[in-house]
């Protein structure tokens, strides 16, 4: 199973240099490219201001509060 699988790995490199497509088709492939790339950065941005929106606001600051939290008080 494993010589059959590398005797296709190396048919494809070995014809990787003559194997062509037509302009459609490299066209359709960026499209599903930027497609994804555009869905990608979509579903980061929502999920990056998803999480900023659960952040706590910082403690509010006493007099003589040096800020820290902690029994270094």
């Amino acid at each position: 199973m494993e010589n059959k699988l590398v005797e296709i790995a190396k048919k494809e490199i070995e014809n990787f240099d003559t194997k062509k497509i037509s302009r459609k088709d490299a066209i359709k492939r960026t499209g599903y490219i930027a497609a994804s790339a555009a869905t990608m950065m979509i579903l980061l941005s929502k999920s990056s201001q998803a999480n900023t929106s659960r952040c706590a606001p910082p403690p509010e600051k006493k007099d003589g509060d040096r800020g820290g939290s902690g029994i270094w008080k």
